[in-house]
């Protein structure tokens, strides 16, 4: 059973969620993140590069541009509906907040063979944000992919043999302001991504579409 759903349209027009499997394999997921800025970003990528020589790693790297923090997902599909990603802009318009901190200071294995930077403290700013992108989407028809809790990290590469035999170690504070947050649609096994929106967290309603 695919444990990702999959999306459609009733003959009654409302939108759901179905978790058998589709009539195909799915080449599209769409979900909310939060992108590393470019100069944080980059200066990340080169710390992966040693970190995976230091610890012996395989795998592959992230590229330097998909890192992100993920927030929601919104399923894997066989092609995005539009009516996905208009109930996606939709929700994530409603969404209202302010710039804040985060930090990471932890690096550790996490499910899947990922590794990832962690926050010691959990990262409480991130995870005030996170609630209030889930109580927009828990009222609307994204309610049963929203979960009870998140724990915030960044990927850095994936090494399903060696990445679980890592022990979680401190680092060096990795920090930054969180100014935005993006609707994603990543194409399935093709390492590509396409921002589809964005939104600033100013507290007003300025979010701006990006082709």
């Amino acid at each position: 059973m695919n444990e990702q759903p999959w999306f459609g349209i009733g003959r009654n027009g409302q939108a759901f969620f179905r978790w058998d499997e589709p009539s195909q394999e799915p080449n599209d997921r769409l979900f909310f993140a939060i992108l590393l800025e470019e100069m944080i970003a980059r200066m990340l990528a080169s710390r992966a590069v040693t970190w995976q020589r230091e610890l012996g790693l395989g795998g592959k790297l992230i590229r330097t541009r998909h890192l992100h923090i993920s927030l929601v997902m919104l399923g894997d599909h066989d092609g995005l509906p539009r009516s996905l990603v208009d109930a996606a802009c939709s929700a994530g318009s409603l969404v209202r907040g302010q710039a804040f901190d985060v930090s990471f200071d932890r690096l550790s294995a996490f499910g899947g063979g990922a590794l990832v930077l962690r926050g010691s403290d959990g990262v409480p700013a991130l995870q005030a944000f996170w609630r209030a992108l889930a109580a927009v989407l828990s009222d609307s028809p994204f309610k049963p992919l929203v979960g009870k809790s998140i724990e915030p990290h960044v990927t850095l590469l994936r090494d399903k043999v060696r990445v679980p035999k890592v022990n979680e170690r401190p680092i060096e504070p990795i920090g930054w302001t969180v100014r935005e947050f993006v609707l994603i649609h990543s194409f399935l096994r093709q390492d590509r991504y396409q921002v589809i929106r964005r939104w600033q967290l100013n507290g007003q309603d300025d979010a701006h579409a990006v082709m």
